[in-house]
């Protein structure tokens, strides 16, 4: 089976993104329910994302460093050829790694206990050792001379700097931040080469020690050729995720001379916050020009800057 995730239809996975936030803004019942125990790391202090973009499909709720999924099943899940999709998504997500809980609506409501002594269990058997585990502590490190845990005690939080730039050629669509800006150029790249997106990337990768991302998305790969990079981005999510560390904010700059970005710059907002499965607060984007020098003043290119800070799920 073709993974869904490789896709590389800007289009089609925009509607993904924008489903997934309709999604989040129009829960059912039985969602609002369990959210009340999943939310703000409640079970198990274990962190739950609603509605976030998993490998190209929409799970209701998950837990990407347990990779962990829950779904609610309503009553058209049990009709037609629903049942069968169902079990082709739940062994490709098995595949890749993850375990789905299934619920019915009726189970939640009516036995919330139940489902989340469930959930409790499988959290347990897919337990990670917790983070720093059999590390020395700052003050055993200073007796023994041994280093200090990765990220200082217990890791806490961590930076990471990103930068990117493309060419501008005609020919090509102008994607930043996720949206396609009208213009009569483009971005020259193996993928969509959108330079903001690949910042941002860079800069999570970076703050989790994970390279970077000509390094998991290879632009001699056939399967990154053209890619829509909020794929890249959803992906990268994943990837520090898996290691045990969650978004907290972001801090961009795109350096443009022309067209002008400020007017987009709310859009992608919502589009990157949609994606990483945050706060649009929590993303900060700017524009600014370089005063017509060098190559972005003389209209060859654009670049792109972002700082993050990411912290231990």
């Amino acid at each position: 089976m073709k993974k869904r995730y490789e896709t590389t239809d800007a289009a089609t996975y925009g509607l993904l993104i924008e489903r997934a936030r309709w999604m989040r803004s129009n829960p059912t019942e039985a969602e609002r329910v369990l959210w009340q125990y999943l939310s703000g790391e409640k079970l198990a202090g274990v962190h739950f994302r609603r509605q976030h973009p998993v490998l190209g499909y929409i799970p209701d709720f998950v837990s990407l460093r347990h990779r962990l999924i829950i779904e609610i099943d309503g009553g058209y899940h049990f009709e037609g050829e629903q049942p069968e999709k169902d079990a082709e998504r739940t062994c490709y997500l098995n595949e890749e790694g993850y375990e789905i809980l299934r619920f019915t609506n009726d189970e939640v409501i009516g036995n919330i206990d139940d489902v989340l002594e469930q959930i409790t269990d499988a959290i347990k058997d897919r337990s990670l050792p917790p983070l720093g585990e059999g590390k020395p502590t700052p003050g055993e490190a200073q007796r023994s001379g041994s280093p200090l845990p990765s990220g200082g005690a217990g890791g806490g939080f961590r930076v990471g700097f990103g930068y990117d730039v493309h060419r501008l050629v005609e020919g090509r669509e102008l994607w930043m931040g996720g949206i396609l800006i009208p213009y009569e150029k483009g971005l020259l790249g193996h993928s969509d080469a959108d330079v903001l997106i690949h910042a941002i990337c860079d800069a999570l990768l970076g703050a989790a020690n994970m390279r970077d991302i000509g390094y998991h998305f290879p632009d001699t790969a056939a399967e990154t050729d053209g890619m829509d990079s909020k794929i890249i981005l959803a992906k990268t999510i994943e990837l520090i995720a898996q290691k045990g560390y969650r978004f907290v904010n972001l801090d961009a700059t795109i350096c443009a001379e022309r067209p002008k970005m400020n007017p987009h710059i709310p859009q992608m907002q919502q589009c990157l916050a949609a994606i990483i499965g945050t706060d649009p607060d929590n993303v900060s984007i700017k524009a600014t020009t370089t005063e017509r020098l060098g190559f972005t003043g003389r209209e060859e290119g654009i670049s792109a800057y972002a700082v993050v800070l990411i912290e231990r799920d």
